[in-house]
């Protein structure tokens, strides 16, 4: 299952300082649906539309849809989330609900999310989340570090490492050490409202993911995004 948006994504918008809102639009492609150390489609990409408004109160309202690229799967996801972020000196926090709904299975679920992220180191920023599934009764934890390197105004870098721990939200019968991701994202500002952004990354299978689906050498996929803030 996709999050709504990137914890770095939603770390940035809890902050944000708007008076009233602010708005972003994301419209991209992935090239494989990744998640947490599994590939959630037989064959193929998927492509993504993603909005999200952040108020001034620390509240904000995300939806994501997602449809699967080749036409001979049959699959799409919606995800609608409410978030509150805050911040307290140099940690950034959040807590989350998202509700997901798989019309292509006829299935559903219900998300219960929360995040820290700490700012005050001059070279990564650590950081770790939380999600629990009602549907699965299990949960899932990511810990991590990234860092954004600004090559010049417009063009940015931003690599990351992040560690995957299941407690029966992906796999009922084992828990523990899932998958490690290592990947980064180049961002390139077109202009005041517009950036496109690609990534890549690689998902190397921990004891979890090899215990439910046998031997995995890993996933390695890639993606381009272009989004609009207001």
């Amino acid at each position: 299952m996709k999050s709504i948006l990137t914890t770095s994504i939603l770390l940035a918008l809890a902050s944000a300082p708007a008076l009233a809102a602010e708005y972003e639009i994301d419209l991209g492609y992935d090239s494989k649906y990744i998640s947490e150390g599994r590939d959630n489609l037989d064959k193929g990409g998927i492509y993504w539309a993603n909005g999200a408004a952040a108020f001034d109160n620390g509240i904000t309202l995300s939806a994501a849809y997602g449809y699967a690229a080749d036409s001979d799967v049959n699959y799409d996801e919606l995800n609608v989330g409410i978030e509150y972020g805050f911040e307290v000196g140099d940690f950034s926090l959040y807590a989350s609900y998202t509700r997901l709904e798989f019309f292509e299975d006829d299935e559903s679920d219900n998300e219960w999310g929360a995040g820290i992220a700490y700012g005050g180191l001059e070279w990564f920023e650590p950081f770790a989340t939380y999600v629990y599934s009602t549907e699965a009764e299990g949960s899932f934890v990511e810990v991590g570090i990234q860092r954004d390197f600004s090559i010049n105004e417009a063009l940015t870098f931003s690599p990351y490492v992040i560690l995957g721990l299941d407690y029966g939200y992906a796999s009922p019968e084992h828990d523990g050490a899932n998958h490690t991701a290592v990947g980064a994202t180049l961002a390139y500002q077109l202009n005041d409202t517009w950036a496109i952004s690609a990534v890549v990354e690689h998902q190397k299978a921990d004891k979890d993911v090899e215990l439910d689906v046998g031997n995995d050498d890993g996933h390695t996929w890639g993606g381009v995004h272009f989004t609009a803030a207001f």
